[in-house]
């Protein structure tokens, strides 16, 4: 797995380095949310952690660029990079935006 330095997290999260070492180990954690870099044609994915547990998903997600509490917070985020992209590039491609520019 790999993280975007400058992660963007939700308000929920209160320990972002805890939540990223459980999910490089497959630790279970209720209603955590995985935002990432699509690896097919979509910008993002947004994925329950429980799904982590399992190898050969941790192994094949794209760039993680965020992580929320909750689906309703998971939503929000994602409208959050929308916008920054939008007001950075004046478009709405997210996952240009991030590659270009975070990594």
């Amino acid at each position: 797995m790999r993280f975007l330095k400058e992660m963007y997290v939700g308000n929920g999260i209160k320990n972002k380095q805890k939540v990223i070492w459980k999910l490089k180990h497959g630790a279970g954690m209720v209603d955590v949310y995985v935002i990432s870099i699509s690896n097919g044609q979509d910008q993002l994915d947004c994925t329950l952690c429980s799904y982590f547990k399992q190898k050969a998903i941790r192994e094949n997600v794209g760039l993680v660029v965020g992580l929320a509490k909750g689906y309703s917070e998971a939503k929000e985020l994602i409208v959050s990079m929308i916008e920054e992209a939008l007001r950075e590039t004046g478009s709405a491609n997210v996952k240009e935006y991030i590659l270009n520019s975070k990594v």
